[in-house]
């Protein structure tokens, strides 16, 4: 959960971080969000299977260290 937490907060930031470096360049505010999400309506099928297979990845390695942990708590338990 915490790992979780810490991707959208880093998220979260950089594109915050991007929006704000914008708007002080001054670009217009009505275009700002667009800017900050654009890469992601250019990329190739190639780039967003990546995307996808990291973010599975990342998912099962999760899982995986969920269900070890919950396994060490009811064999300790028992």
């Amino acid at each position: 959960m915490k790992a979780i937490l810490v991707v959208f907060t880093v998220a979260g930031g950089m594109l915050t971080l991007i929006i704000l470096i914008d708007f002080i360049m001054g670009t217009d505010p009505s275009t700002l969000l667009w800017k900050a999400l654009n890469p992601f309506r250019v990329m190739e099928a190639a780039e967003y299977i990546i995307i996808f297979l990291f973010a599975l990845m990342f998912s099962l390695k999760l899982l995986q260290a969920f269900l070890k942990k919950r396994r060490q708590r009811n064999s300790e338990a028992n």
